[in-house]
């Protein structure tokens, strides 16, 4: 699992300061002011220390880094993706993963059938989807509930598919939905 997850992305420059307007990725805005520095996605080596935190509209958030202090210097971090340590946040000790812990890797069911590779994580109404390929290029909608998936195992997700109206008569499941 990753040091590091994305936890945030740059919308534009918030004031005359440098301050950035940051449109948040992860439940509870107050973790975010524990946070102390971030890294950028596109360079992971460049730091930038955070002196301030304060809530803005719209569940967005405002940090302003040391260093970055006119309105055009801070319109240079538009769009770019910030990340965080993994230990200013609840862990898989409290049963919290990330898209980092799922990215790229092998599903099986239950039984240790392949079912494909994780490429997509997307929120849907009160429930997050993991979206697996299957091969011949279809996808598998997996719930990220714990019911859906089980564990993490030898570098791999165990998971149970949703079961079809089909399944029930004995017929075969889709592969993929």
């Amino acid at each position: 699992m990753s040091g590091r997850v994305a936890v945030g992305e740059a919308v534009r420059a918030q004031g005359l300061r440098g301050e950035v307007r940051v449109n948040p990725w992860m439940e509870g805005i107050e973790a975010y002011r524990r946070i102390p520095e971030v890294f950028l996605k596109s360079d992971p080596a460049r730091r930038l220390e955070i002196n301030s935190f304060k809530r803005a509209g719209k569940g967005s958030i405002v940090w302003k880094f040391k260093g970055i202090d006119s309105p055009e210097a801070a319109e240079e971090l538009r769009g770019a993706v910030f990340l965080a340590g993994r230990e200013y946040f609840p862990g898989p000790e409290e049963g919290v993963y990330y898209w980092e812990d799922f990215e790229g890797l092998d599903a099986v069911d239950e039984s240790g059938r392949m079912l494909g590779r994780i490429v997509d994580l997307f929120g849907a109404g009160g429930n997050d989807v993991i979206v697996v390929s299957v091969p011949g290029g279809e996808e598998l909608l997996i719930p990220a509930n714990r019911e859906s998936v089980l564990r993490r195992e030898e570098g791999r997700w165990v998971v149970r598919p949703p079961q079809f109206p089909d399944e029930a008569d004995g017929e075969e499941a889709p592969d993929a939905v």
